[in-house]
C-alpha cells in the first residue's frame, strides 16, 4: 500500500527491541489480520491522517474496526521488564528505552522515529559510532559466484580464501574494526 521507507525498518527494529524486552513476541498474530487486530489494541487506532492513505479497501476494514485507545508504554513494557539501572553507559534508564520504543512502535510511518533520530537517542547514543555509520559503502557483492555450481571442496577453499582477504584488509588498515571505535 503505502510503499517502502526506511522507517519501516525502524519499525523491524522496535518490534525486535521490545521481543527483547518483553521476552516473547509483542504482536502475535494468528495471520496478518489478527496480528493488526493485536497492534491496534495495544498502540491504540490510527489517526484519519493515517487512514486516509491507505487503499479503500483496507481503509474500510480498519474504519469499521472498533477503535482502541491503546495502553500506555509504561504498561505494554514495565520497569519490572527492565535490567536494573545501569552504571555504565550514562545510566540507562527504563524510561530511556520506553521513551524509543513509543517513538519506534508507531503506527504511522510519517510520524516514527527516523533512523538517524533513533542513532541520536539517550538510550541509543551511548554505542553510535559515526565512522560505522558514515564509512564507505561496501563494495557491491559479486553475484555470479552464487549462480554457477561448486563442489563442497571450492566452496570450503571460496570461504578461505574471503576470510584471508577479509582479515588481511582488516590488518592493513583498510577496514575498520566493528564494534571498536578506538581502532577505527
Amino acid at each position: 500500500g503505502m510503499g517502502y521507507t526506511e522507517n519501516v525498518d525502524v519499525w523491524s527494529v522496535g518490534c525486535i527491541f521490545g521481543e527483547m524486552v518483553r521476552g516473547k513476541i509483542v504482536f502475535r498474530g494468528n495471520d496478518h489480520i489478527d496480528q493488526w487486530n493485536k497492534i491496534i489494541e495495544q498502540l491504540g487506532t490510527p489517526s484519519q491522517d493515517f487512514m486516509k492513505r491507505l487503499q479503500p479497501t483496507v481503509r474500510n476494514y480498519v474504519e469499521n474496526r472498533p477503535k482502541y485507545a491503546g495502553y500506555s508504554f509504561e504498561k505494554l513494557f514495565p520497569d519490572v521488564l527492565f535490567p536494573a539501572e545501569s552504571t555504565e553507559h550514562n545510566k540507562l534508564k527504563a524510561s530511556q528505552a520506553r521513551d524509543l520504543l513509543s517513538k519506534m512502535l508507531v503506527i504511522d510511518p510519517y510520524k516514527r522515529i527516523t533512523v538517524d533520530q533513533a542513532l541520536q537517542h539517550p538510550y541509543v547514543n551511548v554505542w553510535y559510532d559515526p565512522s560505522e555509520v558514515e564509512g564507505p559503502a561496501p563494495i557491491p557483492y559479486d553475484h555470479s559466484i552464487d549462480e554457477r555450481e561448486h563442489t563442497v571442496e571450492q566452496w570450503k577453499d571460496l570461504i578461505y580464501k574471503e576470510v584471508v582477504d577479509y582479515v588481511q584488509k582488516l590488518l592493513y588498515g583498510k577496514l575498520p574494526l566493528i564494534g571498536n571505535s578506538a581502532s577505527a
